[in-house]
């Protein structure tokens, strides 16, 4: 399957690849232009989350180089200044973005863009900063690689009866753990007693996250941040006030800790199934949130959609013009803006 996707982009990109890209980007007529990231290529210390597809340092360097020579970057302050778009008409701005808060974003991306005089955003969930707790995800990844068969095996029953507890026993430990969702995820606490794996001194040996001096620092050299959630979450599986709180408890963090005079928020993971009565409900709060869509329009005013570019794999002309094609597409078909509930 995975080949397959990739000669799908080959093929894809070779068809893109006619098309001038100064030629779609006037069609498109999008004045602002946001683009995603989360990490860098083979640094995370989980080799699960090593999977995923991150650009390698040179490729991220790649990317702003070309985003320097078709587009004026623009940070966090000028796009609320400015009412994000409306008075960026023939300017061709973008935005960078990054999702998670992760320290690979101070040690890595930030002198990239330093170098190049580029500001960017950071989305940050609260409970994670200074590496005070791992996300839920991660803890099952770590679970999974420390706990040998021997162990599984020999504690069979302890486990077994944690998971019976929950409800969401499956036929093996692997598979248990595989299951266990957001409004399960006590339990991982729970196995990592049972078979001494300690969190705490796995973020001690390797800080993940941003800590508050490094964020300081990078709000004086211009970067912005915002809220993320707080402890991130698939907003899918939660109850509408649940999504109010850690929408609003993350953005009033972030800007409490760091003395911060805009509000801003990203949702975790995707915001396809976020209804109008949240946006509504938060309005009052937030100035200004972020999906990651693609390019496209929002029935949300003050709602923007991003690119992510780290996961497609190919050179980011290729996946800026693969998305102004689906635009233009969707423009023609009268499905150009996104809708909601």
């Amino acid at each position: 399957m995975k080949k397959l996707k990739q000669n799908l982009r080959q093929l894809l990109g070779s068809m893109i690849a006619i098309f001038p890209f100064r030629m779609l980007q006037q069609l498109t007529h999008r004045d602002l232009l946001v683009i995603n990231y989360h990490s860098i290529k083979d640094i995370d210390p989980d080799p699960i989350i090593n999977r995923n597809t991150y650009r390698t340092v040179e490729e991220f360097e790649n990317d702003i180089v070309f985003l320097k020579e078709n587009y004026q970057f623009v940070n966090i302050r000028d796009v609320l200044a400015n009412n994000w778009a409306s008075k960026y008409s023939g300017k061709k701005c973008v935005l960078i973005t990054f999702d998670d808060g992760l320290r690979v974003v101070y040690d890595v991306f930030r002198p990239i863009l330093l170098k190049h005089g580029v500001s960017a955003t950071v989305f940050l969930n609260p409970c994670f900063v200074d590496n005070a707790a791992l996300h839920y995800q991660r803890k099952k990844n770590l679970i999974l690689h420390r706990v040998s068969n021997v162990e599984i095996e020999a504690k069979r029953a302890r486990w077994k009866n944690i998971f019976s507890e929950q409800g969401i026993y499956c036929e093996g430990f692997h598979e248990s753990v595989q299951a266990i969702d957001y409004s399960h995820s006590s339990i991982l606490n729970d196995l990592a007693r049972l078979f001494d794996v300690d969190f705490q001194q796995y973020l001690m040996d390797h800080p993940i996250y941003l800590s508050s001096g490094q964020i300081r620092e990078m709000i004086k050299e211009g970067f912005g941040f915002g809220g993320h959630s707080m402890d991130h979450p698939k907003y899918d599986e939660l109850h509408f006030d649940d999504q109010l709180s850690q929408t609003l408890d993350s953005i009033e963090w972030v800007c409490a800790k760091f003395d911060l005079d805009y509000r801003v928020f990203a949702f975790p993971l995707r915001d396809h199934l976020i209804s109008v009565d949240l946006f509504e409900k938060i309005k009052e709060d937030c100035e200004l949130s972020f999906g990651v869509r693609g390019i496209g329009d929002d029935i949300i005013d003050n709602h923007i959609q991003r690119m992510d570019v780290e996961s497609k794999a190919m050179d980011i002309e290729t996946v800026i013009k693969f998305e102004f094609v689906k635009y233009l597409l969707r423009c023609v078909i009268g499905k150009n803006k996104y809708k909601r509930n």
